[in-house]
């Protein structure tokens, strides 16, 4: 351990899953598992935050992302979601991953998620670029046809991207369609996680 390690807490996970992150960290090297309760005295790099089960009354994320001795916050849990990330994200969350990352990927997302990035894992940006579709696809989108994909990814409904774009919901079906068509992609949870992936979740969430 040195003082250039990335100092991590966890918030609401059992002995089990504290046990398992501390053996992937140990693992990696440049991190420490450290606990909240000194967090005065050693500030915390990223909280890792388990919301699966909590009640909607519950008040952990807002407060970990209001402590000015916790840099940054993230979900980590099984409960993985991508199409729902909008809602932590606009509360001072700036990472959603699964506890199904391996060691290498919860690693490469904590380091980005340290340098301030928004980070959706196991999708961008920590998979390897050959497990992605190619970026040209993206490109190959009309302007509509990624907004409409980004709003998507962000968990809106045709209805509600219909109001965000003020235009009809035919129009907007229409957009899905031809994006899909470009994308390959089939159905709406394929259609997410090939907005996340490509970044366009994070487009929609930078004007918000």
């Amino acid at each position: 351990m040195t003082g250039m390690d990335i100092r991590i807490a966890l918030l609401g996970g059992d002995e089990l899953v504290r046990r398992g992150l501390d053996g992937m960290l140990r693992t990696l090297g440049g991190f420490e598992l450290g606990t909240i309760k000194d967090r005065a005295r050693r500030p915390v790099d990223v909280a890792l935050v388990e919301t699966f089960g909590a009640p909607r009354s519950d008040e952990t994320l807002e407060r970990a992302a209001a402590d000015p001795h916790i840099a940054r916050v993230a979900i980590y849990t099984w409960n993985h979601q991508p199409g729902l990330v909008h809602e932590p994200f606009s509360r001072g969350v700036t990472g959603y991953l699964s506890k199904s990352l391996s060691a290498q990927q919860l690693g490469r997302a904590l380091r980005a998620i340290h340098l301030g990035e928004t980070v959706v894992a196991p999708l961008l940006p920590v998979l390897p670029t050959k497990d992605l579709r190619s970026t040209d696809q993206a490109d190959l989108l009309t302007a509509r046809e990624r907004e409409t994909l980004a709003h998507i990814a962000t968990g809106k409904s045709n209805d509600e991207i219909a109001q965000q774009m003020q235009i009809s919901l035919n129009s907007v079906k229409s957009y899905i369609r031809s994006a899909y068509r470009k994308t390959g992609v089939h159905s709406r949870s394929q259609a997410v996680l090939w907005a996340v992936s490509h970044g366009l979740g994070a487009e929609v969430l930078e004007h918000v």
